[in-house]
């Protein structure tokens, strides 16, 4: 990555080249963060099987929605001897990373966490 001046905040300039679809579901990963907005790019075609990025990026700005203004999603997880475990995520982003991984981003918020618990 290199800088680049944009206005009065320095921005990021990432180049990533490779197999096409690798590329592709790396920018895609990269779009979803939330503490960077890509804000222009440009792809170029190095043959058949292989492509060129070139994306600029910069700090996200801290918005400041509540927690009701993000849509709520549930998450359901199941072990392999069939015990489910629900997660209730804010924001939630999915990402098909390659076949058999996913990748899921989101806010959860544990209302008991740090409180002591009773032994009784």
């Amino acid at each position: 990555m290199e800088a680049k001046e944009r206005g009065t905040k320095m921005a990021l300039k990432l180049i990533v080249e490779g197999c096409r679809d690798k590329v592709r579901e790396f920018v895609d990963f990269l779009k979803i963060s939330p503490h960077w907005r890509l804000y222009s790019g440009s792809k170029l075609s190095l043959g058949k099987e292989e492509m060129r990025i070139d994306y600029y990026f910069d700090k996200q700005p801290q918005n400041k929605l509540s927690l009701t203004d993000k849509p709520i999603s549930k998450l359901t997880l199941q072990s392999s001897d069939g015990k489910r475990i629900e997660i209730t995520l804010l924001g939630a982003q999915i990402v098909e990373m390659c076949e058999g991984i996913t990748y899921i981003h989101g806010t959860n918020y544990d209302i008991y966490a740090g409180k002591a618990k009773s032994m009784d």
